[in-house]
């Protein structure tokens, strides 16, 4: 009985390290995201944005997918590559207004998918 009740509070343990350290992780590929997103945000409100800025913005995306692909659908990965591209392309047509529109969006995005898969009592029950 001492065995069964101890194995299961080490596998409660183990369970619960497992999953903050999944949310620790994807919480800071997506803060490294959306710092990016914001200085790519501003560059577009101040006129100055070019498609290098936009490029260097997904390619540090197409480097944290790698890694979330372990962790979160392929849905949310998708979805946040289909407003990325929108947002370089309006930035290469120099659609500022368009541009921004996208951008927040990401940011959006940023802020819920990692509240997705927290630990909180909505998503656990």
């Amino acid at each position: 009985m001492v065995k069964t009740v101890l194995s299961l509070l080490i596998a409660a343990g183990l369970l619960f390290a497992a999953a903050f350290g999944e949310h620790y992780f994807v919480n800071r590929q997506f803060d490294a995201f959306e710092s990016a997103l914001t200085s790519l945000e501003e560059k577009v409100r101040e006129n100055r944005a070019s498609r290098g800025d936009a490029e260097s913005v997904r390619t540090l995306w197409e480097e944290k997918k790698k890694r979330l692909h372990a962790v979160i659908p392929h849905s949310d990965i998708s979805y946040i590559d289909y407003w990325l591209g929108e947002a370089v392309s309006f930035i290469e047509s120099e659609d500022g207004a368009q541009a921004l529109s996208k951008i927040e969006v990401l940011l959006t995005l940023c802020e819920q998918i990692p509240q997705t898969y927290a630990l909180t009592f909505e998503n656990i029950f």
